[in-house]
């Protein structure tokens, strides 16, 4: 086991080497002219990619080079068990890519953290073990795909798209993928085997193997349907496409200016001062705000945007550091450190990572803050109600600024947070009649003692999380008071049976995908829950098992299966759907039989 460790990192030491090298090089060349570890989010994104598509890259050539039938035989007729033979050629080949992603990057991290004032927190310690598993992961792919069966191997590749919609964050995102390449190691030791193409002998090995098949054959059948878009398109008749969107649909509300949306959620009002909004709606300034999707959390290895901000008069460059809850300084000259700024006089820690959204302007999911130029110290401005949290930053909304929580859009006085530095008090309150993940936009229009309110819930509709879209107006007075002017449903532009198809194709793998996304993740309080299906997309669903579960029962009578086991794939057929009656097809090969003349052949020559 050792010599065979040996000699594959012997194999491939001068590819590691000089991958390491540009690796290095490619990374210590933007470490001269920008800040690595302040990046937006795309750029952590890019990476992972480079380093996941490297390990497929290795896995497959490393197991293409031995998966021939004869040097296949003479790699597993060793005098070693097949697991030890499998992991000399792992280990070696983790070795490789530790060499070659996670030693870069923590060389560029102590290179910033020793001689360069930009702040290195714990959590990019962490980014070289996560962009080493990353590669670990695609290269437990890639070897699987290389090992398995060719007919369907290549689905195991659906697997670490997980890494691009987990919500976990920090230590929780190690665990998560440590947990991604648990299951691919143990689906590569399934396969590691001197016949890889015949069946697993249990029904669990042969159900972790069917596991990324069923994956693999849903999201094909997900991504089909973006042939009928295609159609559509090519027609003339896609809602997307059309000069003027079909009205009352939910593609119109999201294209609508402010005022045309205010007046389409008036349009059947009967309150007696309809008439007069409409006109006042034609000659006011409409306001629109959009609410955030994601929220920065503390420990997180990534950015959703660079935590920094400069100040012009003492050129100092202000870095938010994780570790510390504060803000830490350098000259934007001389690189030289200059202390760590919190917020008011006692320099307190900030409750959660913080970041600049204006001149001036910092915000988190508690509060809002303002950097004053004179005093280089942080002012609170704004802090929001316990169990409340940022869902947008105040913006302008006429004499006043409007601030979006999670539960509810603020209003606070625009002349005193120009002229003071105190903590603003909110003029009036307006609760939001839905859940703000599902909310698309707000629109507002300034009245003479008050505010016209436009909330519209189309957020989701796409991916069928939300059934119902709906606009709701209302209207606040100079005092406060909230009182509902209309509300209106908004209609569906596209069919459910399309939206929604993600679901009934197979609900069991949806549910599995949903909680493979959250897994080790924090519940986020900007996401809203996906809503119930309509009674009839159940009814789809069911009849997409019951076709499964039928289809099952006649292909496995002519595929070679012993009873018991036939029966099993009846059974996870029809409680999986059409994916896992594809996962049959591909994975069992059929019944073997003689040829109708041979038995007269045999019986001329008795």
């Amino acid at each position: 086991m050792i010599d065979l460790f040996k000699g594959e990192l012997l194999r491939f030491r001068l590819w590691a080497l000089a991958a390491a090298l540009v690796h290095a090089g490619v990374l210590g060349f933007l470490a001269r002219i920008v800040d690595p570890a302040q990046q937006p989010l795309l750029v952590y994104q890019v990476c992972g990619m480079v380093y996941a598509v490297a390990g497929t890259l290795l896995g497959l050539y490393q197991m293409g080079s031995y998966r021939k039938p004869n040097q296949w035989l003479s790699l597993l007729h060793r005098p070693l068990h097949r697991l030890r033979i499998a992991g000399a050629l792992g280990g070696a080949g983790a070795l490789l890519l530790f060499a070659a992603v996670a030693l870069p990057i923590a060389l560029i991290a102590l290179y910033q953290d020793t001689m360069t004032a930009r702040v290195v927190d714990l959590r990019h310690w962490m980014m070289p073990i996560a962009g080493w598993l990353i590669a670990l992961i695609g290269y437990a792919a890639g070897a699987y795909a290389m090992i398995g069966n060719r007919r369907h191997s290549f689905a195991v590749l659906v697997l670490p798209m997980l890494l691009m919609f987990a919500q976990a964050a920090g230590v929780a995102m190690l665990a998560l993928q440590l947990t991604l390449l648990a299951v691919l190691v143990a689906l590569v030791a399934i396969v590691f085997r001197p016949d890889p193409v015949a069946a697993p002998r249990s029904f669990a090995a042969t159900a972790a193997t069917a596991l990324p098949v069923q994956l693999g054959a849903y999201f094909l059948l997900w991504m089909l349907g973006y042939g009928v878009e295609l159609f559509w398109t090519a027609s003339g008749t896609h809602p997307l496409n059309m000069a003027t969107p079909p009205h009352g649909g939910y593609i119109e509300a999201d294209r609508a200016e402010g005022k045309d949306i205010l007046l389409m959620g008036i349009e059947r009002s009967r309150d007696p001062e309809a008439e007069l909004w409409r006109e006042q709606i034609a000659l006011s300034d409409v306001y629109t705000h959009y609410p955030l999707r994601n929220l920065p959390r503390r420990g997180e290895m990534t950015n959703l945007q660079p935590m920094e901000f400069t100040d012009g008069e003492r050129n100092i460059t202000w870095v938010f550091k994780h570790d510390s809850m504060r803000f830490v300084g350098y000259g934007t000259l001389d690189m030289r450190a200059r202390g760590d700024l919190g917020v008011g006089e006692a320099q307190a820690a900030f409750p959660a990572p913080t970041m600049p959204f204006a001149a001036n302007h910092l915000y988190n999911a508690h509060a809002v803050y303002q950097y004053d130029d004179g005093q280089g110290r942080i002012h609170e401005r704004i802090h929001l109600p316990q169990g409340e949290v940022m869902a947008s930053p105040p913006q302008p909304a006429g004499d006043n600024l409007l601030l979006l929580s999670d539960r509810a859009a603020y209003f606070y006085p625009g002349r005193e947070a120009v002229n003071g530095l105190d903590l603003l008090q909110p003029l009036m309150r307006v609760p939001m009649p839905g859940k703000v993940g599902n909310l698309r936009r707000m629109d507002v229009i300034e009245l003479l003692d008050g505010y016209l309110v436009s909330f519209t819930y189309t957020w989701g509709v796409w991916s069928s999380e939300l059934q119902h879209p709906f606009q709701q107006v209302l209207r606040v007075d100079g005092s406060g008071r909230v009182r509902e002017i209309a509300r209106r449903d908004i209609g569906q532009d596209l069919p459910t049976a399309y939206t929604a198809r993600i679901w009934w194709l197979s609900p069991v793998l949806r549910t599995l995908c949903l909680g493979a996304q959250d897994l080790y993740a924090v519940p986020h309080p900007l996401r809203a829950p996906p809503q119930p299906m309509p009674r009839s997309m159940l009814w789809l669903a069911l009849a997409g098992c019951v076709a499964s579960l039928l289809g099952a029962i006649w292909l496995s009578a002519r595929l070679q299966l012993a009873p018991r086991r036939r029966w099993l794939w009846v059974a996870m057929c029809g409680a999986v759907g059409l994916p896992a009656l594809v996962a049959l097809w591909l994975m069992v090969p059929k019944r073997e039989t003689l040829p109708a003349a041979l038995p007269n052949l045999q019986t001329a020559a008795a």
